[in-house]
């Protein structure tokens, strides 16, 4: 069996790709390192197919984005609630979803209302009369 020189050399720089990682050196990051955690939702605006994100970057520049719409060369914007956005990531980086939750900050004195209800007997038309 004759074996050419081109196919020694490309079996040599294969077995050079396959050898064992150095365990001195650091990992090589398959992931692009971006500061994820620093990332803050503030809240959305708008409704339907016209809501928007509010988020700060971690340099403190304020964006409003839209589902879709790509913050960096890694991150893409998925969905967009109330209380939450889903971050699409590469590949490479495990999950491939981020979930930034929105961080309320109340203070001692506030008073939090979860729901308004109407007053029963106001003055006024009632229906069917």
């Amino acid at each position: 069996m004759k074996v050419s020189g081109a196919a020694l050399a490309l079996l040599c720089c294969l077995a050079a790709e396959a050898a064992p990682r150095d365990p001195f050196q650091a990992p090589v990051e398959r992931c692009p390192q971006v500061q994820w955690d620093k990332w803050r939702y503030h809240g959305m605006v708008g409704g339907g197919a016209a809501i928007k994100a509010i988020i700060e970057t971690p340099e403190g520049k304020w964006l409003r984005v839209s589902p879709g719409q790509w913050l960096t060369a890694a991150l893409r914007v998925q969905t967009v609630a109330v209380d939450e956005i889903v971050i699409a990531t590469p590949p490479a980086c495990g999950e491939g979803q981020l979930h930034w939750r929105l961080k309320e900050k109340f203070h001692d004195m506030d008073v939090q209302i979860h729901r308004a209800v109407a007053p029963v007997n106001r003055p006024g038309r009632r229906a069917g009369q």
